[in-house]
């Protein structure tokens, strides 16, 4: 959607009880971080027709509280009902609550509260961003064949251990080093250009270019590129460093080395930037 029917969902979203559909509740928590929200947590265990569930709570006390219910994604169509009328929970697009809000409340400026929230969190969190990109590609699984140290994240964790040792200090050099396969939890068929937009206006143009070519640098390495590409990457002043990105890239693949956390990769960043001012 656009920016200005992002920025109404933003403020239609403040206040009551929604339904979320993620399979993995934590990238919620990290999104909610990110735009400043403090939460508190709640799951619940429900037994129903000899049948235990655990249904997960976030709690947002905002200047609108409202709440989110967290259900597993293939629920997204499910007709839920409700325990009170036993009836269906009827829906509403943002459309239509947009048309309730300006019949009850005909002096609310939408674009104006909107815009106010903006203001607010002028400034997103890019770090917290990245985690929440991050932390689901545990369960993406690549080919033995390419990839025998297995899931995403492992890899990539691997590969921002090698840079550490290698450039300690270079910020825009180490996200991309995190976040060069970052779009395979989103498109794994063309996992380069899906990761680019996920971060796009997150990350600066060196970063931007490191990722964006890691795949043709192996290509440059394996002498296997075309004569045009190769006159284009020669051309660019980053090329030695994508090209160490690359061998790093195929360093990273080793079974049972040891890694650290997400929150960790996240929080060297963090204090790098800190320190870099």
């Amino acid at each position: 959607c656009d920016s200005s029917t992002t920025r109404r969902w933003r403020w239609l979203r403040t206040s009551g009880d929604e339904h979320v559909f993620c399979d993995h509740p934590e990238g919620i928590e990290s999104t909610l971080e990110a735009e400043g929200y403090q939460y508190d947590l709640e799951r619940k265990q429900i037994t129903k027709h000899q049948e235990t569930r655990t249904f997960t709570h976030i709690h947002i006390p905002d200047k609108h509280p409202f709440e989110l219910t967290v259900y597993a994604e293939d629920k997204a169509h499910y007709v839920f009902k409700s325990s009170i009328t036993g009836k269906a929970i009827e829906r509403v697009s943002i459309a239509e609550l947009e048309q309730f809000l300006e019949k009850e409340y005909p002096d609310l400026d939408l674009d104006e509260e909107a815009l106010e929230l903006d203001m607010e969190d002028e400034e997103v969190d890019s770090l917290l961003v990245f985690q929440t990109l991050l932390e689901p590609l545990e369960k993406v699984k690549q080919s033995p064949k390419y990839h025998p140290e297995g899931d995403v994240l492992y890899h990539l964790l691997q590969v921002f251990e090698l840079a550490k040792n290698e450039r300690p200090y270079d910020e825009e050099f180490l996200i991309a080093a995190l976040l060069h396969d970052v779009g395979k939890g989103i498109d794994p068929y063309d996992h380069v250009n899906s990761g680019l937009e996920a971060v796009e206006g997150l990350v600066t143009e060196r970063t931007e270019f490191l990722i964006a070519n890691h795949m043709v640098a192996h290509e440059y390495r394996s002498g296997k590129l075309g004569h045009r590409q190769r006159v284009h990457l020669e051309a660019s002043e980053h090329l030695e460093d994508l090209l160490l990105l690359s061998e790093l890239d195929q360093r990273g693949r080793v079974a049972g080395v040891q890694v650290g956390t997400v929150k960790e990769a996240i929080q060297y960043l963090r204090d790098l930037r800190v320190e870099n001012g």
